[in-house]
């Protein structure tokens, strides 16, 4: 077979053009949804929420976050110290934002939230709360079974 410069572009080109078309086809596969859906308002409040994060980073024990498989519940415990005057738990799933509720913190040290109708996987939270005049942001992760 007589294979000479013509043939190799005609089929290097035939590829390429091949593989465009499939990563086409897998890329149309997947909803161009965002992670958040107000992010364009949370980049415009960034510099608050980086001074709430710096709060946070000063606290001796940090708020952390806990799933209990057996009774199927959902932990934020805050430290025993910090008495929670109000702020919010904000529950998403990053791999789509159909998966998305909050709920509201007010007067606890441990804030409890029933994940049996939740879907398995990996979620966020965000925690936005006040305490002692001071607000405070963390953001955790936690993998239900």
């Amino acid at each position: 077979m007589n294979f000479n410069w013509g043939t190799g572009i005609a089929l290097f080109f035939s590829a390429f053009a091949i593989s465009m078309v499939g990563m086409v086809m897998a890329s149309r596969k997947h909803l161009p949804n965002m992670v958040q859906k107000n992010y364009y308002d949370l980049d415009l409040n960034y510099q608050d929420r980086l001074e709430k994060k710096q709060n946070t980073a000063a606290l001796k024990v940090l708020p952390h976050v806990e799933y209990d498989d057996t009774i199927q519940m959902i932990r934020v415990i805050f430290p025993k110290d910090m008495k929670v005057e109000r702020g919010t738990a904000k529950f998403y799933r990053s791999s789509t934002n159909d998966d998305e509720f909050t709920a509201g913190i007010e007067n606890i040290f441990v804030l409890e939230v029933p994940a049996q109708h939740l879907t398995k996987g990996w979620w966020h939270i965000d925690l936005d709360w006040e305490a002692g005049g001071k607000k405070y942001y963390q953001e955790n992760t936690f993998l239900i079974n």
